[in-house]
């Protein structure tokens, strides 16, 4: 957290390198962009020593607005360059980086989430996500109607999902249902916590060996359902993966979840659209690949 809005977390990171650098930029802002006390959720533009460019706290997420912040933001860098004699350099190459919760694991994997085509019963109300001429010139409209987020899990041993047979093996309960609660949550459009343990009714995931080379191929089967009240997500899990097993490792993992949901939280951004609906995550091994560096601008 760059600028924890809570006064014990804020002295917690008083002597970070981030929060200092972010401090320097908050309070050089105009007065009335820096939101504090409060959420410093935004849209900024930072020199390299934390000179305001541009930005501002709960920035509109308007295209043209954003664009018109971009065009001041250069504006002002060409004028801070010059004037404390910056030096372009190339971007550095960087290694796409999992989250702290995660990083680390022997096994990571990311899921991507978002709302699928609902058909010809579908509400008048509903939004239509898949309909791509909506473009992106719509706000928060747009994003509501194009949204989509991602999830992270993390395993210390890989092994829970390797078998060696050819009959289906079940996968061990608490891994499935760890994966139920923290993966499988409805935060497609805004925040969402974690499912409790009590939420899941069903947790079956299978998995057995079809091919056995110098790679092992894997294949999973199983069911979900999580509910809490009116809010609800039932799914079939279908997945395919290659494990490594002079390495131990996966080398490739895809497990997809389809299924309805219903209902709505209190920041998922659902009460207008309690469904039921379908929704897809997409879990997918993290490996990282270096980016190549940019060019000097």
């Amino acid at each position: 957290m760059l600028y924890p809005e809570d006064p014990g977390n804020l002295a917690r990171v008083a002597d970070n390198a981030e929060h200092r650098f972010f401090k320097r930029y908050g309070e050089s802002m105009p007065a009335g962009f820096w939101n504090h006390p409060g959420t410093k959720q935004g849209i900024y533009m930072i020199g390299p020593d934390g000179e305001y460019l541009e930005g501002k706290a709960a920035a509109n997420g308007e295209p043209r607005d954003i664009e018109a912040r971009l065009q001041r933001a250069l504006a002002a860098w060409d004028k801070l360059r010059k004037q404390k004699k910056y030096a372009n350099r190339p971007v550095p190459a960087v290694v796409e980086a999992a989250p702290p919760e995660v990083a680390g694991k022997a096994l990571i994997l990311r899921a991507s989430l978002r709302d699928l085509p609902r058909g010809q019963g579908a509400s008048a109300k509903a939004p239509s996500r898949w309909r791509r001429e909506l473009g992106d010139s719509l706000g928060w409209r747009g994003f509501v109607e194009w949204a989509w987020n991602q999830n992270w899990i993390g395993f210390d041993d890989p092994r829970a999902f390797v078998t060696d047979a050819a009959a289906p093996q079940p996968v061990a309960d608490d891994v499935v249902r760890r994966l139920c609660r923290e993966v499988l949550v409805d935060n497609v459009r805004g925040q969402q916590p974690w499912w409790e343990a009590a939420h899941v009714r069903t947790a079956t995931l299978t998995m057995r060996r079809v091919k056995a080379d110098k790679v092992w191929r894997l294949e999973y089967q199983g069911e979900a359902r999580m509910q809490d009240g009116d809010r609800a997500f039932a799914a079939r899990l279908r997945g395919e993966a290659e494990w490594d097993p002079q390495q131990k490792k996966f080398v490739r993992f895809e497990l997809i979840a389809l299924g309805d949901r219903r209902g709505a939280g209190t920041f998922n951004q659902r009460s207008e659209d309690l469904g039921p609906a379908p929704m897809g995550v997409a879990l997918r091994l993290f490996a990282p690949q270096p980016k190549a560096a940019g060019k000097a601008r």
